[in-house]
């Protein structure tokens, strides 16, 4: 298993995680797939994310929408490169949207049968057993998402974005929850008490997972309930 989850793919630990996991595929010039969270039909972030994947050596080329412009066979075509990208944005629209599509087995099968995949925020989210803890980085579940299970390619729930001032999970949770009450009132699924290991992750930090290693980039910090 090859994974990498980043809050932000441009700071110097989550290319620094980006990297280490391009480095284990061990190509000259790895090729990447990128799965838009939402449209980008300027495709602003998809250039950015581009250009940092330019300086990783590694060549971004291959654009997938999920909505209005989907293209099943341009979504097959991706399952042919190194490493497929899921972009950070909206976690239950990008997850909406992959279920819709019903991408979440044959990413799981392109995985285990040695494909990358690099998660960026929303991305990254998407890649842990369930996506209910979105709601502490300010996400809202606007599209009414019921099934908030996930990738679950981890056995923790990913929050991207935190204060990297504060190191203590538990100040952490309690930080967020009060930061973002109002966020989680009108979510289908309410999430009152955290029953699953968190990894609060600043942007300046990352996680990579190589054939069952993690290894950690920054100081992510680690929090289980009743520990």
């Amino acid at each position: 298993m090859t994974l990498a989850l980043v809050s932000d793919a441009g700071s110097d630990n989550g290319m620094a995680t980006i990297q280490c996991v391009l480095n284990s595929l061990g190509l000259k010039s790895p090729r990447v797939a990128y799965i838009a969270s939402e449209p980008d039909p300027e495709r602003c972030y998809y250039r950015a994310t581009q250009e940092i994947y330019h300086r990783l050596g590694a060549e971004l080329c291959h654009y997938v929408e999920l909505e209005t412009d989907f293209d099943a066979a341009v979504a097959d075509a991706m399952f042919g490169f190194d490493g497929i990208h899921l972009s950070g944005g909206d976690t239950f629209r990008f997850l909406k949207w992959l279920k819709k599509r019903n991408l979440i087995e044959p990413l799981r099968k392109y995985l285990s049968e040695g494909g990358a995949l690099i998660g960026v925020s929303a991305g990254a989210m998407i890649m842990t057993p369930s996506i209910e803890s979105a709601w502490l980085c300010g996400d809202s579940n606007d599209v009414r998402l019921q099934d908030l299970t996930a990738l679950s390619l981890v056995p923790f729930q990913f929050i991207p974005h935190v204060d990297s001032d504060i190191k203590d999970g538990s100040a952490l949770l309690d930080t967020l929850s009060a930061r973002y009450a109002d966020v989680n009132s009108p979510s289908p699924q309410r999430w009152d008490k955290p029953t699953a290991e968190l990894c609060f992750c600043p942007d300046d930090a990352g996680i990579a997972v190589i054939d069952g290693e993690v290894i950690e980039f920054g100081q992510p910090v680690n929090y289980r309930a009743g520990s």
